[in-house]
């Protein structure tokens, strides 16, 4: 009998000789350990080949060869889909529940998630809301900012917004300890704040929500103007009104008043022997009322305008 017969039946647990005496784990521990052994050197030794179609994901290694995207899917709503060809798309994340579709955590002053756009003008970081959702929330910790949005070299804004409808472009919240909605510094000769508006629209609308606040504040720490207007200015607290043939007073409604109000008035037509003698006040009756030297012997107008 041949040494490879005996072999056969060592393993088949067949006595064959006086090697039959070994026991037959023995036997099938060492043929697995020289099957190893020659395994490993053969991996060792051996050049990667390009991955085909069905192939396992190697650590440590490019793969290369597929021609559809690696997709991961659990038995939930996650899912990720890796360099798919059909879209074009590098990665694909989509979380389940509330959790975010794409994650990432940098470390030391290492950014937590990259986007760089394509060489034909890409966008670096695209958001798009779901319902009413928020396309991209940016949340600083301490004293960090939430957004920041820095130019290219040219010309470009740092941020821009576009609203749709009638929302707003930009929108600003202050903190709850005095911080401004929106601050705008200029450089050089530049404007802090352009407002530009389109059609009837204001470029510029301040609105205080409370009797003690201010819509708009100007102010010129330097001592320069703190308010300029170039065009027409146009006041709510100013009007014109007529006084009556006959009459030498004329009163006011309607016009909200405080102890610092000043109302001024002065004639608009040219009547000898006429003219404003006083213009009273009555911050009880958010009025005043205009005295005239005598009484007119024609409709006369005359012009007011409320300060404070």
């Amino acid at each position: 009998m041949s040494r490879n017969a005996r072999d056969v039946g060592d393993i088949s647990g067949r006595p064959a000789g006086a090697e039959g005496s070994r026991p037959r784990r023995e036997l099938l521990a060492g043929a697995a350990a020289v099957i190893g052994v020659i395994t490993g050197e053969a991996l060792a030794g051996a050049t990667p080949a390009q991955a085909t179609q069905g192939s396992a994901v190697l650590l440590g290694q490019a793969n290369t060869g597929a021609t559809a995207g690696t997709g991961l899917f659990d038995t939930g709503s996650e899912s990720a889909m890796l360099a798919d060809p059909a879209t074009g798309i590098g990665v694909a994340g989509q979380g389940g529940g509330n959790g975010p579709g794409v994650q990432g955590v940098g470390a030391g002053s290492g950014s937590g998630v990259v986007g760089g756009g394509g060489a034909s003008g890409g966008t670096g970081v695209t958001g798009f809301g779901s319902g009413s959702g928020t396309g991209v929330v940016g949340n600083g910790d301490s004293d960090g900012s939430g957004v920041v949005g820095n130019s290219g070299a040219g010309n470009a804004h740092g941020v821009e917004g576009f609203g749709s409808g009638t929302g707003s472009g930009v929108v600003g919240n202050g903190g709850a300890t005095g911080g401004a909605g929106v601050i705008g510094i200029g450089k050089g000769n530049g404007t802090g704040v352009l407002g530009i508006g389109a059609g009837t629209g204001a470029g510029v609308t301040g609105q205080a929500t409370a009797a003690g606040g201010v819509g708009v504040l100007a102010q010129n720490t330097a001592g320069g103007p703190a308010l300029k207007a170039t065009g027409r200015a146009i006041f709510g607290r100013s009007g014109v009104l007529t006084v009556a043939t006959g009459s030498s007073t004329f009163t006011k409604t309607g016009v909200a008043l405080t102890a610092a109000s000043l109302v001024l008035a002065t004639l608009q037509q040219d009547v000898p022997g006429v003219w404003v003698r006083s213009a009273v006040p009555n911050v009880a009756g958010s009025s005043f009322t205009v005295h005239l030297s005598k009484a007119v012997s024609a409709a006369t107008k005359l012009a007011w305008f409320v300060v404070n």
